[in-house]
């Protein structure tokens, strides 16, 4: 890894390939919201990121700086099989998993509901935001590091 380039924003730079890939993928929805028989896709970018932060945390001098934090002993309830787990697991590093959403189907078999849909999208719009801002700020304290105004 180059030397200007940490952990942080690397990581920063992978979440924006999942929140592409979701949206990519609520896009794909949404053209086929009047196909029969769709069935619609989600991607789950959160886990496979949180699989890169696990495995980045086994590595040697990391796992203090992966543990530290107020939310770290903090385990999430879930209620319902549709929840993310709060534990990450050491994985393959893949940037998403796709996987089709079981929802309501609808008389002609097209399970899209336009409603999940947009807010999905919405979210998604306001986390690559967030996750832009983030890195923008990376550069900018790098910037600033390098004697730029």
């Amino acid at each position: 890894m180059s030397g200007l380039i940490d952990r942080t924003t690397s990581i920063l730079s992978q979440a924006l390939d999942g929140l592409t890939a979701q949206q990519s993928i609520i896009s794909s929805n949404l053209a086929n919201i009047d196909t029969p028989g769709y069935a619609p896709q989600a991607v789950d970018f959160q886990t496979a990121l949180k699989r890169e932060i696990a495995a980045w945390s086994t590595e040697p001098g990391n796992a203090l700086l992966a543990s530290a934090g107020p939310s770290a002993d903090v385990a999430m309830k879930t209620t319902d099989s549709r929840h993310y787990s709060a534990t990450g697991t050491a994985g393959n590093g893949s940037s998403a998993d796709v996987s089709t959403v079981n929802e309501n189907t609808r008389n002609d078999g097209n399970r899209v509901d336009l409603e999940t849909e947009m807010t999905a999208l919405t979210q998604t719009q306001i986390k690559y935001s967030a996750n832009a801002r983030l890195i923008a700020g990376k550069f900018a304290q790098l910037n600033t590091v390098l004697g730029g105004r």
